[in-house]
């Protein structure tokens, strides 16, 4: 009985050892193997679900369309040693996306929701195929119930079979290592850590990545909450619990972007991901998440700041930025009550300056002016570039008008003078329209019109000088450019413009030698509109070169009609502006003109003003005066006197004809020193070899006084007005006639008086 309840007994043993070993391996291996893939999936579709939040997050219109970059995000770094497929469902549990191999079964899925400002719009699954440790785990439990069996019969089990047990647990505990460092690999090429936080424990544990990823030692640096909090820069751990306890309050996911301090003293930017944990029976027990180093994301997105509001160019502000900030202005004076200007300014002739030197120089030109314009006004007000040669000035906390005119006036004067660009002397010049806020405008789109409508005034004026926005200022500007409008259709259809002459007499003979021609509008509703309103008008909207080829051209024809007709050589004169010099060939249209008419050159005189004498690029005026007179035609200096005159100028361009500005003709009868003055300017343009003319003569005290100095012709009121081409050559008939009756009187006196 002893040895059969001993036997019993060993046999019971026996079967137990044999139950135990054939059932327990397998089992632990199986939960070890489930756990572990459990953690390692969820771990996954926590960090992709993440990763995809924080995209949407940024994209959020339509982010259900962007399925190829969602795609780059879920596969970045996935493990491709076994089969993983990953969907993404909407809210209401539709497929939009599916990512991966087939997994086939068996397989473990997960999801992790998608949560954008705390509400979740989708969900991420990830099933991870489990065919291989499955495999494993079966055919531990035929080994092991095949070893029981054994055990069982035989009551031992042999060292090699156990070994082999021993072998291939630690086979599955390495390939559990293996995937656990390929998840660490994935957050190393990311730049992403994890972190936890227990609430009983107060204790908070950093990934080696982390470590790795802000700079500092394991071993030294401890993870306490204040010495974590410390590290954050400016307000950042304020905004990082506040954010940690909404996520505690409301079982959210929540990230956040913040600067940190890393261990060698540099600050980064760090996306920090929080999660709430809770246990089995759903008690809070402390929060978990992720770091992602952005720094490089974040230099990216000021760089793409920076080029978005900013002038390439010059680096100054760009129109985005300042329409920003002049509402911010705005809002502010209207607030507090605070003053501030508006200031518009271009360059003068800077059209010029691209047109003959380039638009490399036009670049130089405008940095140089950037420079200026900050280095006067420094930090405390705002400077921007609007476009071309436009820039606008933001004036803060002005006393007054008074101020805002003294820095305007200080503009005005640093901007202009002479500089040099790239070798090359380029005289610039600036104009400055000024609108007060918030007097003038209460809006930036009024603030913008009034100071454009001042700085439009400003260059009517002269150019280089500053006006102030003036209620009226809008009227005169429709009305300017209403005119402007029918000028350009008058030259269009060739309808109301007309040509008058005015002659010029010789002083010796006392005949008409030539005319001036000078373009008169016969406007159809306004009537006769003098040419002190119309021609600066077409010079401020670019017409003045089309009105002046028109009047060279009529002029021409009709020179040539009274050339055929038999009058003695109607020398005719035609005013030329700067802007046909610089902005026409103006060559190749007075030769196109001359071939046309068949007028010969040399009654033909173009007339220059000094005006394009003070432009920047000489050597463009000199071969364009030297070519006109390899044509033939004559040139003539306009309103000597008055303007840039030099002596050199004289001297070295091919002038044939000085006219003396009717300033010096005006009253010099009655004073000594005009007289004198009067007399050095003839002396100077006898001394060259030119014919003098004298225009704006009115009496004949003048007419007496020019014989006696010396002045070889006289254009002016005391002989005729401007007048149309009929009445010019009439009146040129009358005189020679006049002239001629003299004469024969003369000689018939002369006659008698021999006799």
């Amino acid at each position: 009985m002893i040895n059969s309840a001993r036997t019993k007994g060993r046999m019971r043993i026996a079967l137990a050892l044999s139950l135990v070993i054939a059932l327990v391996p397998p089992f632990v291996h199986g939960l070890v193997s489930y756990r572990y893939q459990m953690r390692a999936i969820e771990f996954l579709a926590d960090m992709q679900a993440a990763r995809v939040s924080k995209y949407i997050y940024a994209h959020e219109a339509m982010w259900q369309y962007h399925k190829v970059r969602l795609t780059e995000i879920v596969e970045f770094q996935v493990p491709r040693s076994v089969p993983i497929r990953q969907r993404i469902y909407d809210a209401k549990g539709e497929t939009l996306l599916e990512v991966g191999e087939p997994t086939g079964r068996p397989s473990l899925a997960t999801s992790a929701p998608i949560i954008v400002a705390g509400t979740e719009i989708g969900r991420l699954e990830v099933i991870f195929s489990v065919a291989s440790e499955a495999l494993e785990i079966l055919l531990s439990a035929l080994f092991f119930m095949l070893l029981g069996i054994l055990i069982y019969f035989g009551r031992s089990i042999p060292v090699r079979k156990l070994d082999e047990a021993i072998l291939e647990l630690e086979t599955a505990r390495n390939t559990l290592e293996h995937r656990s460092g390929q998840l660490n690999e994935a957050q190393h090429l990311g730049k992403i850590g994890d972190w936890s936080y227990q609430f009983d424990k107060e204790a908070l544990w950093w990934s080696d990545e982390i470590y790795h990823l802000l700079g500092y030692d394991p071993e030294a640096f401890a993870t306490t909450r204040d010495a974590v909090m410390e590290l954050y820069a400016d307000d950042g751990a304020s905004r990082l619990l506040t954010v940690q306890a909404e996520v505690i309050r409301h079982s959210v996911v929540r990230s956040i972007d913040l600067k940190v301090r890393r261990g060698d003293g540099d600050i980064g930017y760090f996306a920090i991901t929080t999660k709430l944990r809770t246990d089995s029976e759903g008690r809070k027990t402390g929060i978990y998440g992720t770091i992602q180093d952005i720094s490089d994301r974040k230099a990216a997105e000021e760089q793409l700041e920076i080029l978005a509001f900013h002038d390439p160019l010059t680096g100054l502000a760009n129109r985005t930025l300042f329409h920003r900030r002049i509402d911010d202005v705005l809002c502010r004076c209207e607030r507090t009550g605070e003053s501030g200007a508006l200031l518009l300014l271009d360059l003068d002739r800077f059209k010029d300056v691209n047109d003959t030197l380039g638009h490399s120089v036009g670049d130089a030109l405008l940095v140089k002016v950037a420079h200026l314009l900050a280095r006067t006004l420094g930090n405390e007000h705002f400077v921007a570039r609007l476009g071309g040669d436009e820039f606008a000035i933001l004036l803060e906390g002005v006393s007054g008008q008074e101020e805002c005119e003294r820095i305007a006036a200080e503009i005005v004067a640093v901007v202009s003078g002479m500089t040099v660009l790239d070798r090359v002397e380029v005289t610039v010049g600036t104009s400055i329209g000024i609108a007060i806020i918030v007097d003038h405008g209460t809006t930036s789109t009024d603030l913008l019109r009034n100071a454009d409508l001042a700085l439009y005034g400003a260059k009517e004026e002269g150019r280089g000088r500053y006006k102030i926005f003036e209620p009226g200022m809008d009227e005169a500007v429709q009305e300017k450019v209403a005119l402007a409008l029918d000028l350009r259709n008058a030259l269009a259809n060739d309808e109301g413009l007309s040509v008058h002459y005015q002659p010029q007499v010789d002083l010796t003979t006392g005949r008409v030698i030539g005319y001036e021609a000078l373009a008169r509008w016969n406007h159809p509703v306004r009537g006769n509109v003098p040419p002190s309103l119309f021609v600066p008008i077409a010079e401020s909207s670019h017409l003045i070169c089309d009105l002046g080829y028109w009047v060279l051209r009529q002029a021409a024809l009709q020179a040539k009609e009274w050339l055929d007709a038999g009058a003695a050589a109607p020398l005719v004169a035609v005013n030329v502006s700067a802007a046909q010099i610089w902005n026409t060939d103006l060559v190749n249209d007075v030769s196109s003109v001359l071939a046309e008419t068949g007028l010969p050159p040399e009654l033909l005189c173009l007339e220059l003003t000094e005006s394009l004498l003070a432009d920047q690029n000489e050597s463009r005026v000199r071969t364009v005066l030297k070519s006109l007179k390899q044509c033939g035609v004559s040139l003539a200096l306009d309103d000597f006197g008055t303007g840039y005159s030099s002596l050199g100028y004289l001297t070295q361009l091919p002038f044939d004809k000085l006219k003396i500005d009717r300033i010096f003709i005006d009253g010099a009868p009655d004073s000594r020193r005009a007289i004198e003055l009067l007399r050095g300017i003839i002396a100077l343009g006898r001394g060259l070899g030119m014919t003098t003319i004298a225009e704006g003569a009115e009496k004949q005290q003048e007419i007496a006084l020019l014989k006696e100095l010396g002045c070889d012709q006289v254009q002016g009121f005391v002989y005729a007005r401007p007048a149309p081409a009929t009445e010019a050559i009439a009146f040129a008939l009358r005189l020679d006639a006049d002239a001629m009756a003299v004469k024969i009187n003369s000689q018939q006196t002369a006659m008698a008086s021999s006799a």
